[in-house]
């Protein structure tokens, strides 16, 4: 859901990989709102996002695995761009070829072959990280070869690294550009989020901050929250933002002991909510015996 402010904003569709919130993370160092979705919400979802981006994913395009997400997305007047698992799928959708085989691990040269937006300001070979079973070995009519890619000194040359249709404004990655190994990755994801998507620098951490505490204002209203805090992040920043917005005085929260905490974590809990102000209204029952009992 695409702040209530309007930031432009770029949605990043969690594929399983284990880096889809580094991805949201570089997107937004570009003053950019990102927002992790999942691929089976509603198109509905999505049309208020400026551009896409499909995260790699732990499953094998090549055998059709992970593919009941929402396709409905490529019929969306959006750009789209994917990374390794995402790459191989929008090859797939719109024609190309994807086999199980040709793997990359490791640090790769990318050649980039066109003169494109997406590799503004970037030198024709650029270091990348590679890490996919999978490849690309043909593209479909209207996508064009951006670039490939070599493993070391005199490596074969692995076609089909960074492809691109400007008619459908879809594009895809071989290779990881979230990650501080590919060296201008940053680079290769502002362009997308700036020069492809056309999206404004105008969103910060601070005015989401901001945002989001006028958002608990209105919710609230004049009534108190009560929160259950197991002391773990999730749930202790929700009382540290809640506390500053409504003030600690209308937060009341409980820790509860189950008997399956670590050795003094509670104690540290509630030593830590202190230090933060928060003990205001703060609440504990040892209820170790009741569990291990029941």
């Amino acid at each position: 859901m695409v702040s209530s402010m309007q930031h432009d904003a770029i949605a990043v569709i969690d594929f399983g990989g284990q880096y889809a919130h580094l991805i949201a993370t570089k997107v937004r160092r570009q003053n950019v709102l990102a927002e992790i979705c999942q691929p089976d919400d509603s198109l509905e979802k999505f049309k208020n996002y400026k551009g896409i981006i499909l995260s790699g994913s732990p499953s094998l395009s090549a055998f059709g695995e992970d593919s009941e997400y929402n396709k409905g997305i490529y019929e969306l007047e959006l750009p789209i761009l994917g990374f390794c698992f995402g790459h191989q799928e929008i090859a797939k959708h719109y024609g190309g070829r994807v086999i199980h085989g040709d793997q990359e691990w490791g640090h790769a040269d990318l050649h980039v072959t066109q003169d494109h937006p997406l590799f503004k300001g970037l030198s024709k070979i650029e270091q990348v990280w590679m890490s996919h079973f999978d490849s690309v070995v043909e593209i479909g009519p209207d996508f064009v070869e951006l670039g490939y890619s070599t493993l070391g000194e005199g490596g074969k040359p692995h076609r089909f690294a960074a492809i691109g249709s400007d008619k459908y404004k879809r594009y895809g990655f071989q290779y990881h550009p979230e990650v501080d190994d590919t060296v201008h990755g940053d680079k290769m994801i502002a362009n997308f989020v700036r020069e492809i998507c056309g999206c404004k620098p105008t969103w910060t951490m601070e005015a989401f901050l901001d945002e989001q505490l006028e958002l608990i204002r209105q919710q609230a209203g004049e009534q108190d929250v009560f929160l259950l805090i197991s002391g773990g992040v999730d749930s202790t920043v929700a009382a540290k933002v809640i506390a500053q917005a409504l003030g600690p005085e209308r937060l009341y929260l409980l820790h509860v002991d189950n008997g399956m905490m670590r050795k003094g974590e509670s104690q540290r809990t509630l030593n830590a909510l202190t230090a933060m102000g928060l003990d205001r209204n703060l609440h504990f029952i040892d209820a170790s015996e009741d569990f291990l009992k029941a």
